[in-house]
């Protein structure tokens, strides 16, 4: 897992703002907006929506479980049972959603809150990772599913903070056998990524890097001494036990 110099005192309240402004822009919809495309193939506003929430109480779980010295599945049933509940709850009307969103994050962050400085770091099921490793991923989910939504929220409007640590996160991705120079125009972030015989640099503004290592578009251009863009590898999976 990477690690992140973030602490939890400093991570809390930016997970606490994201989940703020996700409510925030569900407030604008309307129930045939809620049922329009997101950002994601196949997936409505209200299919994120409903992950969303239960994302919140698959953290919730894993924290309480951490603090019980268990490790236990993000989702009971497992990947096809959290399919299923997201499949189902897309066509929950909004208000419905909206509360169960609300209700998830608000007791997702009072369990969080009643974490000691040394529970952070205990062991949980995702990604065989901490309970730190967590929150750091909710705030990923909040961040980049708003922009999903499709409701005006763009990768330019990240915290610079977080655009750096969604590069830090998914520097996995860099494609194999290559040499990825990654270059901000905007700032003097530089990193390079992978290693190999052939070296590629792709350079643009900080946010539009994150959005593109994130598989999200970009809200300016991206240039690259390459032919195209260089294909990226598989977003850092979930191992099994």
């Amino acid at each position: 897992m990477v690690n992140s110099l973030i602490a939890p005192d400093e991570l809390l309240p930016r997970v606490s703002s994201a989940h703020a402004r996700v409510l925030a822009l569900v407030e604008r919809f309307d129930e045939r907006q809620k049922g329009e495309a997101s950002a994601l193939p196949g997936w409505t506003r209200g299919h994120v929506l409903q992950h969303l929430a239960d994302n919140a109480r698959a953290f919730e779980r894993q924290a309480r479980a951490a603090l019980r010295g268990e490790r236990v599945e993000m989702y009971d049933g497992g990947p096809a049972e959290r399919d299923r509940a997201i499949e189902e709850g897309a066509a929950l009307p909004l208000a419905e959603l909206y509360g169960e969103l609300g209700l998830a994050q608000r007791a997702l962050e009072e369990t969080w809150s009643r974490l000691g400085a040394e529970d952070w770091g205990r062991a949980v099921r995702f990604r065989h990772a901490t309970v730190l490793d967590t929150a750091l991923a909710r705030w990923r989910e909040a961040e980049i599913h708003a922009v999903d939504l499709a409701a005006g929220y763009r990768p330019r409007d990240w915290p610079s903070d977080f655009a750096l640590h969604t590069l830090d996160f998914l520097s996995g991705r860099a494609p194999d056998r290559t040499r990825l120079v990654l270059r901000a125009t905007d700032g003097e972030f530089t990193r390079t990524l992978g290693a190999g015989t052939s070296s590629v640099e792709v350079s643009g503004a900080v946010r539009d890097l994150a959005a593109w290592m994130a598989g999200r578009d970009t809200d300016g251009p991206l240039d690259t001494t390459g032919t195209a863009l260089p294909e990226l590898g598989p977003w850092p999976p979930d191992p099994a036990d």
